[in-house]
C-alpha cells in the first residue's frame, strides 16, 4: 500500500483546533487557577502583575482626571496597600479570582474559531501545500507554542510585552509559503496573544504591525539572513506606530522619556521584539521549515551532490534513466523559474523521482542497450503494467528508506499522479481483455500532484521523453508537442490540485519551447565531418540487382 501525503479534512482540523484551543485557554487562565500565585498585600508578588493599558478617571479636588495608565509589578515585588500602582495591580487581580466558566469558556471559543478560520482558509485559498494535514499540524502547533512563550513572557519577567517575538512565525511562512499565508498567521497570531492582555490596543496594533512589516520585507527567500535585517526593520516600523499609537490615545507622547524607563520601555521592546524575532527565525530556519512541512534550501543543495549514495546507486543499476532524470532538471528548473516556483526543489524532485527503476531497470526502455529485447514482449499486459507501476510504489519506499524528506519523496508518487498505462490497456483491450481487467487495474497507484513543484515535474516527465522523437528538432514541433501534452493532462484532472493556473501553464510552456530549442541547437560540421559525408555523396549507389559475394 503506497502512502502519500494526507490532506487536511474538516473533520481533522475540527478535532485539532479543539485540542489546541483548549491548551491555550488552559494557559490564558493558568494564573488565576493556580491558589499560590494569588498576591496578597506585605508579601512578594510569586508572578508578574500586569495591568492592560487602559483609562482611568481619578478624583483631584473637586473635579475628575482621565488618564490612561499600564501597570506591572515586577515578580518579586512585596505588595504595599499604600502605593497607587499596587493597589490597582491587586484590584484587577482581585476581578480575576477565582476564573468565571464563562470567561474560560469564552477564550476558548476565542482560540478554536480562530484555528478553524485559519484552516478554512487556507484549505480553500491557500497555496497547495498549507491544504496539507502535516502542514497544518506544524503550523498550528507553531502558533500555539508561540502564545504559551508569550504567557511565559508575561508571567515570569518584567520586560514589556511588546517584546514577543511572533514576527518568528510569518517570516518562516514567508520561506516555505507565500506572504499571503504569512499575513493571515500573523493576524490570528496577533489576537491569541494580545487577548493573553484583554486586548491590550497599542500592543495588538504593534504586534499586527510588525509581522506584517517583517513579512513585507524579507525580499529574497534564497538569503536567509535577511531575516534578522527583516527584524530590525519591522521592529523599527512597530516602534514608529506605538509612537503613533499612544500619541492618539494620550494626546502626547514623549520617545525619550520612554526609552528612559531602560529595560521596561515599551518602545525599545517594540525594536528589541522585532529584532529578536529576527535573529530566532534565522537561527532556527531548518526547523521551523521542517516543522511547516518544507525543506531547507541547504538541504536541497547536499541533496544535488552526485556523489549522493541513492544518485550513485542510479547512475550505476539505471543509467538510461540517470540520464533521463538529468535532463528532466534541467528543463524542470527553468521552466518553475519562470513562475516564481522553487526550482531547486524542482531539480532534486527530478533527480530522485525514478528511483524506483533502479529495481528492475530492463523493464524500461532507456535502460536497453541498442537491439536489445524488451522483456514486455514475453509478458501478458497486466504483467508488464503491473511492473511499470512498481517503480512509482518502490522508489517512494527507497527513498523513505534513504531518509530523503517527504517534499522531495512527494516526486516518486505524483509524477505520474492517477494516470492509466494507455499502451498497455490498449494492447489488453486488442487481445479482448481475456482476465476481464477493469481500466483502474492499468492505473499508477500514485496521487495527483499537490503543488505547483510537483505539476512542473510530471508535465517535464513527459516532455523530454517526447522531445526525444522530435524529427527535425523545429520550434513549431517542439510547441505543438509541448501544448499535447499539457491538453492530455489537463483532460485526465492530473493538475486539478496543483495551483497552477492558465497563466502558468501558458509561461511555463514558452519557457520549455525555448529550453528544449536551445538544447537541441545545430552545431558547425567539423571538417572531418564534411569530408566523411563528401565521400559517401561521391560513392556510387550500389546495384540493388547485384549480388552478394
Amino acid at each position: 500500500m503506497l502512502r502519500t501525503r494526507v490532506r487536511a479534512t474538516a473533520p481533522v482540523t475540527l478535532v485539532v483546533s479543539a485540542l489546541l484551543a483548549a491548551v491555550l485557554a488552559l494557559a490564558w487562565s493558568i494564573d488565576t487557577l493556580v491558589p499560590a500565585w494569588a498576591p496578597a498585600f506585605g508579601k512578594p508578588t510569586p508572578i508578574t502583575l500586569r495591568v492592560p493599558y487602559a483609562p482611568f478617571i481619578r478624583e483631584s479636588g473637586h473635579t475628575l482626571a482621565y488618564s490612561h495608565q499600564r501597570v506591572v509589578v515586577p515578580r518579586g515585588t512585596v505588595l504595599d496597600d499604600e502605593n497607587d500602582t499596587h493597589r490597582i495591580a491587586f484590584a484587577y487581580e482581585s476581578t480575576r479570582r477565582p476564573p468565571s466558566q464563562m470567561r474560560i469558556g469564552a477564550s476558548f471559543v476565542l482560540f478554536f474559531a480562530l484555528f478553524v478560520l485559519t484552516s478554512v482558509y487556507l484549505r480553500r485559498f491557500g497555496p497547495s501545500r498549507t491544504r496539507l494535514l502535516r502542514t497544518q499540524l506544524g503550523l498550528f502547533s507553531a502558533m500555539a507554542a508561540l502564545v504559551l512563550i508569550a504567557k511565559g513572557l508575561l508571567l515570569f519577567t518584567i520586560v514589556p510585552e511588546h517584546w514577543m517575538p511572533l514576527a518568528v512565525l510569518p517570516l518562516w511562512c514567508s520561506l516555505a509559503f507565500e506572504r499571503r499565508v504569512a499575513f493571515l498567521v500573523n493576524v490570528m497570531l496577533a489576537f491569541m496573544a494580545a487577548s493573553l492582555l484583554l486586548f491590550d490596543l497599542p500592543l495588538l496594533t504593534v504586534l499586527i504591525t510588525r509581522g506584517l512589516a517583517a513579512g513585507v520585507l524579507f525580499l529574497n527567500r534564497k538569503q536567509p539572513r535577511q531575516m534578522i535585517w527583516a527584524g530590525f526593520g519591522a521592529g523599527l516600523i512597530g516602534a514608529v506606530i506605538y509612537a503613533a499609537t499612544m500619541s492618539i490615545l494620550e494626546g502626547t507622547y514623549s520617545p525619550m522619556a520612554d526609552i528612559r524607563m531602560g529595560v521596561q520601555s515599551p518602545l525599545l521592546g517594540c525594536v528589541g521584539g522585532g529584532v529578536l524575532a529576527g535573529v530566532i527565525a534565522h537561527l532556527f530556519r531548518h526547523g521551523g521549515e521542517r516543522l511547516l512541512g518544507g525543506v531547507s534550501r541547504d538541504t536541497l543543495i547536499e541533496l544535488t551532490d552526485l556523489e549522493q549514495p541513492l544518485l550513485q546507486k542510479m547512475a550505476k543499476e539505471a543509467p538510461g534513466s540517470w540520464e533521463h532524470a538529468r535532463a528532466m532538471a534541467n528543463l524542470a528548473e527553468a521552466a518553475a523559474a519562470s513562475i516564481g516556483a522553487d526550482a531547486l526543489l524542482v531539480r532534486v524532485g527530478a533527480y530522485y523521482h525514478d528511483l524506483g527503476k533502479t529495481i528492475q531497470p530492463k523493464y524500461f526502455v532507456e535502460n536497453l542497450a541498442h537491439g536489445e529485447k524488451t522483456p514486455h514482449e514475453d509478458l501478458e499486459p497486466d504483467v508488464s503494467a503491473d511492473a511499470i507501476m512498481a517503480h512509482v510504489v518502490q522508489g517512494t519506499k527507497i527513498l523513505r528508506e534513504g531518509g530523503i524528506p517527504e517534499p522531495v519523496v512527494e516526486f516518486a508518487y505524483t509524477h505520474h499522479g492517477t494516470q492509466t498505462i494507455e499502451y498497455f490497456w490498449h494492447k489488453c483491450r486488442e487481445r479482448n481483455n481475456p482476465k476481464g481487467l477493469k481500466e483502474e487495474f492499468f492505473r499508477y497507484p500514485g496521487m495527483k500532484p499537490q503543488t505547483k513543484e510537483t505539476a512542473i515535474l510530471m508535465l517535464v516527465d513527459s516532455i523530454e521523453a517526447a522531445s526525444r522523437t522530435i524529427q527535425p528538432p523545429e520550434r513549431a514541433k517542439f510547441d505543438e508537442m509541448i501544448q499535447r501534452v499539457v491538453f492530455v493532462k489537463l483532460k485526465s484532472g492530473q493538475l486539478d490540485e496543483s495551483g497552477l493556473t492558465l497563466e502558468d501553464l501558458r509561461i511555463v510552456s514558452l519557457r520549455m519551447t525555448d529550453t528544449l530549442v536551445n538544447m537541441f541547437h545545430s552545431r558547425i560540421k567539423y571538417p572531418w565531418q564534411e569530408k566523411q559525408d563528401k565521400a559517401g555523396a561521391d560513392k556510387p549507389p550500389k546495384d540493388p540487382k547485384e549480388k552478394l559475394n
